[in-house]
């Protein structure tokens, strides 16, 4: 039986210039590392899954950077856009060849499904009734498929109430129409910077550590967690069945800056 090894590395925050810091620490040199790291360990990646937040300062000149430093690891790289991003622009820049922002991927046996959830001016989340109309005819369409489901915003409490203030605000509605939908196994979200995994009835709902700085988990507040960066790896066996695990990357985190300007 086929197993396929999913990446997925999330909330980038690049900037402009190339060297400017974001709380004290070079978003894109951690970027590279945690990239670096997590292909070292599984050179033979069947895709990468890039779920959101990739420009901190969304413009041409850092989706040209991204688009670069995806490029040189050969494999393909699936882009959805976070509420910091410019979705006309990651269209523009990030997709051709290798790299893309479809809005579903196959693997296998497998059905990767990419939601966006971003709102307006807003940093909450928001699916439009396009959006889950969209999710139900395809999953009706691949019914025979198990599925993963690629969002950026989270759909359930992560325990941090400010955090949970920028959730998905339907996210109601969301989880009862994949209730409806038993070849849904999974949900993996960006967003939440640290790693959470909790269910819904048969579905297993995930968050993923960002590759810069992370938040506190269980904060009242906005606060930063002195955790090293991570990304999550996907095994996914053309049965239905799936294993996976958060990794963190061995960086120095002692020039975070909890006081300079927040997310």
């Amino acid at each position: 039986m086929a197993t396929h090894t999913v990446l997925q590395i999330t909330d980038l925050h690049l900037k402009t210039p190339r060297a400017a810091t974001m709380l004290g620490i070079n978003t894109e040199a951690f970027f590279l590392q945690t990239l670096r790291h997590a292909l070292d360990a599984h050179p033979r990646c069947d895709l990468l899954l890039l779920t959101g937040d990739l420009a901190q300062d969304p413009c041409q000149e850092v989706y040209l950077r991204i688009r670069q430093h995806l490029e040189k690891t050969g494999l393909p790289c699936l882009c959805l856009p976070g509420n910091h991003d410019d979705f006309e622009l990651m269209q523009q820049n990030l997709s051709g060849g290798q790299i893309v922002c479809e809005r579903t991927f196959q693997l296998g046996a497998w059905s990767i499904i990419v939601l966006h959830s971003q709102q307006a001016d807003s940093q909450t989340g928001t699916l439009a009734q396009a959006e889950l109309q969209f999710l139900r005819e395809t999953l009706e369409h691949n019914a025979h498929r198990p599925t993963l489901i690629a969002v950026h915003h989270h759909c359930i409490a992560t325990g941090s109430p400010w955090m949970d203030s920028m959730q998905i605000d339907n996210s109601a509605a969301f989880l009862q129409l994949l209730a409806e939908y038993p070849q849904v196994k999974l949900v993996t979200c960006g967003h939440v910077h640290q790693e959470f995994a909790r269910k819904f009835g048969t579905i297993s709902l995930f968050g993923t550590p960002s590759s810069c700085f992370q938040f506190a988990p269980q904060s009242h507040q906005y606060a930063l967690d002195n955790l090293p960066p991570g990304y999550r790896l996907f095994s996914l066996v053309d049965d239905g069945t799936f294993a996976t695990e958060c990794r963190r990357v061995p960086l120095d985190m002692r020039d975070l800056d909890p006081k300079a300007p927040g997310y």
